[in-house]
């Protein structure tokens, strides 16, 4: 499951959206050491027994996970669009709205239909690769929106790996001066960075370099494959010519067996008639049998 998907969702406090899902909360858990919120279903999405925050990355067991029921009142009362009609409520009644209206909903990018909207919404926050999304380093100077299935092509592309390398550089040059220096403090008024806000980034950056090796990994196993195939179809392009040039000329020789074979035959018809107009001979009206080497056939 995911949180509450809403057609105003970009009006809705940040405080109330949860960082992994980025839905408004369901069901909010805190986290006890960082104090930071997430649905339970994402924590409950997260395997083992430490639950990773995805808004500052500290690690919390699962024993440490409170259900916080006086956040969650404070909510019911959030105005609601519907993600999937024009009804407008709040989040106290959502739900049932959701249940009574949209039993069988359908993605809209891909045609996939589905047995609840909390299911269209997981499919649509995480699967779907018809989707359009923002690209991760959005907050950071990409702006560009691709289809989820065209996210790893994006990763590779000149406007993003742009963007990546600046912000590396802006953020080695920072991250190097004295956390003391009133310098600092000036360079994050001026890139407009807050500690938080660069702790947020740094993991973005970090998951997004874990990303790219494995799409280089991905990219190389890839490479192999092609080079395989290309040696294959290579191989298969000169046997090919072999067996063609070995067809040809099986063909040719039958050509020339054929031709013989009616050659022989003219000569043999050639024979029979000279042997016809040879030994039948009329002298006076009596037909004389012509012998040769009489002598030799004696002896």
């Amino acid at each position: 499951m995911v949180g509450y998907n809403s057609r105003n969702l970009d009006g809705i406090q940040p405080s109330y959206i949860c960082n992994s899902c980025l839905l408004i909360f369901r069901d909010p858990v805190q986290l006890i050491d960082c104090g930071h919120r997430m649905c339970q279903s994402c924590a409950n999405e997260q395997s083992g027994n430490l639950i990773t925050c995805a808004e500052c990355d500290e690690k919390t067991t699962r024993e440490k996970l409170l259900i916080d029921r006086g956040f969650r009142n404070d909510m019911q009362t959030l105005p609601i669009v519907c993600s999937l009609c024009s009804w407008t409520g709040i989040l106290n009644i959502y739900q049932n709205h959701l249940d009574q209206n949209h039993q069988n909903p359908t993605c809209d990018s891909c045609g996939q239909k589905f047995n609840s909207v909390n299911d269209l919404d997981r499919h649509i926050q995480y699967d779907c690769e018809k989707t359009t999304v923002d690209c991760p380093l959005k907050q950071i100077g990409c702006q560009e929106m691709v289809l989820r299935l065209h996210l790893a092509e994006h990763y590779i592309s000149d406007q993003h790996q742009k963007v990546l390398v600046n912000f590396v550089r802006q953020m080695d040059s920072i991250l190097s001066m004295n956390m003391n220096n009133n310098s600092l403090i000036n360079s994050y008024q001026r890139t407009h960075f807050d500690v938080n806000e660069l702790e947020k980034i740094s993991k973005t950056t970090n998951s997004l370099l874990d990303n790219t090796k494995t799409l280089a990994d991905e990219l190389e196993r890839l490479s192999i494959e092609r080079n395989q195939i290309h040696n294959t179809l290579q191989s298969f392009i000169q046997e090919s010519s072999i067996l063609k040039k070995s067809i040809e000329e099986q063909k040719s020789s039958i050509d020339g067996i054929k031709f013989n074979e009616q050659r022989s035959e003219q000569d043999l018809l050639s024979v029979e008639q000279k042997l016809n107009n040879m030994n039948l001979d009329p002298y006076d009206g009596t037909y004389l049998w012509k012998i040769t080497n009489v002598q030799e056939k004696i002896g």
